[in-house]
């Protein structure tokens, strides 16, 4: 599905005109898998809009190793942070699959942002659950092990956005970046996570298939990703 800037949730409710204006300012562009959208530590002159397909966000370490940071999936904006403070992209951003997107310059964004309190608050509540969720990695990694950790990013997705299935317990949870991309959200390995569901399969709580994990018994994955945090 492709989606349109109407679709981003801090542009949400934006007027028609407002957000002709908007477009009439932006650039549109399309990327092959595996093209690189944007470079860490480059200006983030514009704000990156993701309308279609998943892209990977990765940082290079010191030894010159590949750090998986996050896969995201359309509708998203990329480094709001850093374009707010005229700062760089935090990450390089390579697409995962055929993808389309658009570059809206800082200036526009800025003032749009001024003109409209009701972007402003949409943005600064877009940037509060992105540093609670960054938070919340973060005590995962300190306090559960990596089963804990998968259990709980299946519960968590599968409320986000449930496809049901037959079965008051059952429900798919696509895994946009594979069991790599699931890895990179909570501080694991692809091998510890594939170790993690292959238990979770042996015990009957899901089924393993091509690019999800379909939960069959939500109640004991639940129960399995330990006490759900205030």
């Amino acid at each position: 599905m492709t989606y349109t800037l109407a679709d981003l949730p801090m542009l949400g409710g934006l007027g028609e005109e407002r957000l002709r204006g908007l477009a009439a300012r932006a650039r549109r562009r399309r990327y092959a898998a595996g093209q690189v959208l944007c470079t860490e530590g480059d200006p983030a002159d514009d704000l990156i809009v993701l309308l279609d397909g998943r892209v990977k966000a990765a940082r290079v370490s010191a030894e010159g190793r590949e750090v998986v940071l996050a896969v995201e999936g359309a509708p998203v904006a990329f480094d709001k942070t850093a374009l707010l403070v005229d700062g760089a992209h935090r990450a390089t951003r390579t697409a995962l699959t055929a993808v389309e997107v658009v570059y809206l310059p800082r200036a526009a964004v800025l003032e749009l942002v001024g003109a409209e309190p009701s972007v402003a608050a949409r943005l600064l509540r877009t940037l509060a659950a992105t540093v609670r969720d960054l938070d919340e990695r973060l005590l995962d990694a300190s306090v559960r092990d990596v089963p804990s950790r998968v259990a709980a990013w299946l519960v968590r997705r599968g409320a986000a956005g449930r496809s049901t299935i037959p079965g008051p317990r059952r429900y798919r949870v696509p895994l946009d970046g594979g069991q790599a991309g699931l890895g990179a959200e909570i501080g694991a390995t692809r091998v510890s996570v594939n170790r993690a569901l292959r238990a979770f399969e042996r015990r009957g709580l899901i089924e393993i298939g091509t690019g999800e994990v379909i939960v069959l018994d939500g109640p004991s994955l639940a129960h399995a990703a330990g006490p759900a945090r205030p």
